[in-house]
């Protein structure tokens, strides 16, 4: 699940592709060449695959480059921290993250502290991945970059970590991983071999810790959606249980409503605040954000009803959504549960290009769209009967959704 849901950061631009699984991969070999086993090891690799998540806050300009100054980098190693660290099954993890731009000869770096030898590791493995130059052929570049990163291990790296990432240097098969276009398959089946009957944890209720971590990260793109997850999520969840969903089955709508606009994090941010009407061009990069929900979504592990109901929120009940076009006998509940949720909470949020609409007009709104064949009758009847009561829920989480959020706005400025 993390690594599917890590590559949604691929999304962010093209020179960021499969940054997170490449550093994880080296710094799981890293690791194993230094003896780390199991629970370490496991907390190494969750470090690994999201110690750039922070980075979402950073302007989109800086994502352009995929080396960005240090400060940066120190900064959003700091909102990583924040958005992992309540999270019992990240909680190590998120130390590593906030270690993994120590220095090995600053004052902040204890010798025998395992979470910062952990989070050395992560630091020179990203290092290793940033110096990789994907338009020159790796083993013709390796020399060079053994060389650079000797040159720095008498201030920025342990010897340790420097020793063990030389000891794998010297054979062509390291390197020729690193770059290969298999590395999904690559770090997965290093961690299944190398990490022994470990238990995360892993609940309902963690995994929906998770999405909301997630959820946060695509929030904080636009200022225009900081908190549009979360009201998806309490209208979705009330409207289900309105409808006599099962306890499992309002955790499913939980979970695909927190994680259903996860495909937009491949929408540029000069378009999600694009105050003008969207061009031709424009719309069409939009109309591909539920696609790449639903690819994310699908290699996770999660019940297909989590990917489905996710994914198919921008589907029509006439068939003329997007992107599958699922003509409506195929729509099932959920996924019209959610279409309407999102849709509701889209009408009562700012948008650059217009003002949050009235509860009156977004009555309005919401019965022509079920005229038009867009959204179903029955769940709309039952939220604008129940209007009050749901808006209610969806401003209230808002609201605390907001004020947990504002303490990571400002780490990546």
């Amino acid at each position: 699940m993390v690594l599917s849901l890590s590559d949604a950061l691929n999304l962010l631009s093209p020179e960021f592709a499969n940054h997170q699984q490449r550093v994880a991969f080296i710094a799981l070999k890293i690791a194993r060449q230094m003896n780390f086993r199991d629970r370490e090891l496991s907390d190494i690799f969750l470090a690994a695959a999201l110690h750039d998540i922070g980075m979402v806050s950073v302007d989109s300009t800086a994502l352009g480059s995929r080396i960005t100054n240090g400060r940066h980098q120190v900064l959003c190693g700091e909102s990583a921290y924040e958005l992992l660290r309540e999270n019992e099954i990240f909680s190590r993890a998120s130390h590593i993250i906030r270690h993994h731009r120590t220095r090995w000869a600053d004052d902040q770096y204890a010798a025998g502290d395992r979470i910062a030898l952990a989070g050395q590791i992560v630091f020179l493995s990203d290092c290793i991945e940033q110096a990789i130059d994907r338009d020159v052929y790796i083993l013709e570049q390796s020399p060079g970059i053994i060389d650079d990163l000797r040159s720095r291990s008498s201030g920025d790296f342990d010897p340790d970590c420097i020793a063990a990432f030389e000891e794998l240097a010297k054979t062509e098969a390291f390197w020729l991983d690193c770059t290969s276009r298999r590395m999904y398959s690559l770090v997965h089946d290093l961690l299944i071999n190398a990490v022994d009957d470990v238990y995360l944890g892993w609940t309902h209720d963690s995994v929906n810790v998770i999405a909301e971590i997630f959820g946060k990260v695509v929030d904080s793109i636009s200022r225009w959606t900081a908190t549009h997850t979360t009201g998806v999520a309490a209208t979705a969840v009330r409207l289900a249980k309105m409808m006599g969903f099962s306890e499992l089955e309002l955790g499913y709508i939980e979970t695909a409503a927190l994680l259903h606009d996860l495909g937009k994090l491949s929408v540029p941010t000069s378009i999600l605040d694009k105050k003008g009407p969207l061009t031709r061009s424009e719309w069409l990069i939009i109309t591909g954000h539920a696609y790449h929900t639903y690819r994310i979504l699908e290699t996770t592990g999660f019940p297909r009803q989590v990917t489905e109901w996710a994914a198919y929120h921008h589907e029509r009940i006439d068939g003329r959504g997007y992107p599958f076009q699922v003509e409506g006998n195929h729509l099932t509940l959920g996924s019209r549960i959610m279409a309407v949720a999102d849709t509701f909470t889209a009408f009562t949020e700012d948008r650059p290009y217009r003002d949050s609409l009235s509860a009156r007009e977004t009555i309005v709104h919401l019965q022509n769209k079920v005229v038009e064949g867009a959204l179903d009758q029955t769940v709309v009847d039952l939220l604008l009967n129940n209007l009050d009561e749901i808006d209610g829920v969806r401003r209230e989480h808002q609201h605390e959704y907001r004020e947990r959020q504002s303490r990571l706005q400002p780490l990546c400025v």
